[in-house]
């Protein structure tokens, strides 16, 4: 089989580059290493700049370069082709619209309509059981979610972009709160400042979405990062939150740790991945606080590397071998 792994940086490969290469290379796999953003056409095939991977040399580590002489790969040569990057903002509708093109006749790990549609705070709703999650409003408009915050006074909240990652702009929000009404402006997109400042308006449309969501008190006892391969649980870490701060990411100070996983929590986890399989998402990380589900990530869904860093287990050779039999399979 070959593998045609998108990335953002050939000379800087991302934990799950460099761990889910090594894993295909073993399983005998040739494994090519592609730029997601060089993504172009000749006469309609689609083709990008990248490295054949040498199975006889030395195994990537994270923030190794992809070494080797960098030349043309057409994906309908591929037999398979992972996005484990998203594309810069500038390119990226353009890639979008080439990828979902080429996967006309090349198979996906994971779909580009999954990528593009389901790895966001609004599948939630649809992805994942009513009981298993936490009761959230989505608006544009400051006002409405304003007034959502007041109507539950005693209630505290979550409040962050649908669309970010990593951590990015969430905040924990407290009953009355003092900071409250200016965050809520401030991720809706200040709307009141710029209509004021732009003289009613000219300065064009400049609403954003926001999510306030309830705040799960199960999340004080630790949340977990799951691993799905093709609707089974290959690995898991917990996460130690940073001491002054309210979020657990591993980018903002968090750490894994090693933790186990019940049979309810895999159960969760391995139901949500077969529903996800059916729209063609085979690889998904899941954060959760059981019983509830906190997020999907599965466009570069981390926990491979930390669970290996926290349990001294690597178990990318089984994800791999799983990706690996269902496409043989279909």
């Amino acid at each position: 089989m070959r593998l045609l792994i998108l990335t953002n940086n050939l000379d800087a490969l991302g934990e799950n580059d460099a761990l889910l290469s090594n894993a295909f290379c073993r399983r005998g796999c040739e494994v090519i290493l592609g730029e997601i953003n060089g993504i172009a056409a000749e006469d309609y095939r689609y083709f990008t700049a990248g490295v054949l991977v040498s199975g006889s040399g030395e195994a990537f580590r994270a923030g190794s370069a992809a070494l080797g002489d960098r030349r043309t790969f057409f994906l309908d040569e591929c037999q398979l082709i992972w996005v484990l990057s998203f594309p810069q903002d500038s390119v990226a509708r353009d890639v979008w619209q080439m990828l979902w093109l080429a996967s006309r006749h090349t198979p996906f790990v994971n779909s580009i309509e999954g990528l593009v549609f389901l790895n966001t705070k609004h599948s939630l709703g649809y992805l994942v059981p009513k009981k298993n999650r936490a009761l959230s409003y989505i608006s544009n408009d400051f006002g409405s979610i304003w007034e959502r915050y007041r109507q539950a006074p005693d209630q505290w909240w979550v409040a962050k972009p649908p669309n970010a990652a990593c951590g990015q702009n969430v905040f924990l929000l407290p009953p009355s709160g003092t900071n409250v009404r200016t965050i809520l402006q401030c991720l809706t997109g200040n709307t009141v400042a710029h209509k004021e400042l732009d003289h009613g308006g000219l300065g064009g449309f400049k609403a954003e979405y926001a999510v306030l969501q309830q705040f799960i008190r199960e999340v004080a006892q630790g949340e977990k990062r799951v691993v799905v391969a093709c609707g089974k649980a290959v690995a898991w870490h917990g996460r130690q939150g940073n001491p002054h701060d309210h979020r657990s990411n591993t980018t903002q100070g968090g750490e894994a740790i090693a933790v186990d996983l019940h049979s309810d929590e895999i159960e969760l986890a391995e139901s949500i991945g077969r529903t996800l399989m059916t729209h063609g998402i085979n690889f998904v990380g899941i954060d959760m606080a059981y019983p509830y589900i906190l997020e999907l990530n599965m466009a570069y869904p981390g926990g491979l590397h930390e669970a290996n860093l926290a349990s001294g287990i690597d178990r990318s050779d089984r994800a791999a071998e799983l990706i690996i039999a269902h496409f043989i399979s279909h």
